[in-house]
């Protein structure tokens, strides 16, 4: 018998194992956040089995600060942006970030675009069961 994924539940090809891969469902062909180097993703899953990525390098130049959602609930796992209706963490690469509970902490990385430029060190947290109940309501709150 073939093992399963944890994700998809479908049985996988056992020259992987115990590896497994799952191709991820863009909404569109222009929303694909990848390849990123140095973005921050909370490092365990939700209850929900969603996942959250804020920030890195696009293509060594580009530093974003875009926030995006990998729900890994669903079979293929689905990726797409997150809009939010305040001012969330601003363009950075190297940060950290953290899933406690409905919240999603990022906190550090270089935010500096000019070299006299300050250190972002405000520590922000995204309420995600905003997020879940309406996607309107979804804010950044600012711990300052």
């Amino acid at each position: 018998m073939a093992p399963t994924s944890p994700i998809s539940k479908g049985p996988q090809d056992p020259a992987l194992f115990p590896w497994s891969q799952e191709r991820l469902d863009f909404a569109t062909a222009q929303a694909n956040p990848f390849p990123r180097y140095g973005a921050a993703i909370n490092s365990a899953a939700s209850r929900e089995g969603d996942v959250y990525m804020i920030g890195g390098l696009v293509n060594g130049t580009n530093v974003k600060g875009d926030l995006w959602i990998i729900e890994g609930g669903n079979s293929p796992p689905s990726c797409y942006p997150v809009q939010t209706t305040a001012e969330g963490p601003g363009p950075r690469v190297g940060h950290a970030s953290l899933l406690v509970g409905n919240a999603f902490i990022v906190f550090g990385g270089d935010t500096k675009v000019e070299e006299n430029d300050v250190l972002d060190d405000t520590l922000y947290l995204l309420n995600t069961c905003a997020y879940i109940v309406r996607m309107s309501l979804n804010t950044w709150t600012d711990s300052t």
